[in-house]
C-alpha cells in the first residue's frame, strides 16, 4: 500500500503485519475474488471426492472445497509412498491410513481428472506388488 508510509516503529511484531504483507494478502484475496477460485474449489472438491468414492478401495472420503481426505486399507498403506516417489504427486497422512489431499485453488477439471487416472494406476500397482 504506497499510500501508507512506512515509519520507525511500525513494525514491531513478527506477526503483526506491514504495509508490503498487506498489500500481497490483499492482491491475494482479489485475484480469489476476480477468478471465482472459492467456487471453482468448491465445485472441484465435489467433483474429485464423487469420483473417488467410486474406487472400491478407498473408504470414508470426505472433505470439504478441494480439502479431501479418504482412508486406504492396510493393504494399500504403501500407495502414499508410491505416490510420491513413482508418480511425483505430493500428498499429506494423518495415520494410520488417511491420505490428505490439498491441491491449489487454481486446479483445472483436467489435472483432477489426471490425478484421478494416477491414483488408479497407483492402486493397481500397490495391489500388484
Amino acid at each position: 500500500a504506497p499510500h501508507i508510509p512506512a515509519r520507525y516503529g511500525m513494525l514491531g511484531t513478527t506477526f503483526g503485519g506491514n504495509p508490503l504483507a498487506c498489500a500481497a494478502a490483499l492482491g491475494v484475496l482479489e485475484v480469489m475474488e476476480q477468478e471465482n477460485l472459492i467456487e471453482m474449489a468448491k465445485q472441484r472438491g465435489m467433483y474429485i471426492m464423487n469420483k473417488l468414492k467410486d474406487f472400491p478401495e478407498l473408504e470414508n472420503v470426505r472433505g470439504r472445497g478441494l480439502m479431501i481426505g479418504f482412508d486406504v486399507p492396510d493393504y494399500l498403506k504403501e500407495l502414499r509412498k508410491k505416490l510420491i516417489f513413482d508418480y511425483n504427486i505430493f500428498t499429506g497422512e494423518a495415520k494410520p491410513n488417511t491420505i490428505r489431499l490439498l491441491p491449489s485453488l487454481a486446479l483445472t477439471r483436467k489435472q483432477a481428472d489426471e490425478f484421478l487416472e494416477t491414483l488408479r494406476e497407483a492402486i493397481d500397482a500397490v495391489k500388484a506388488a
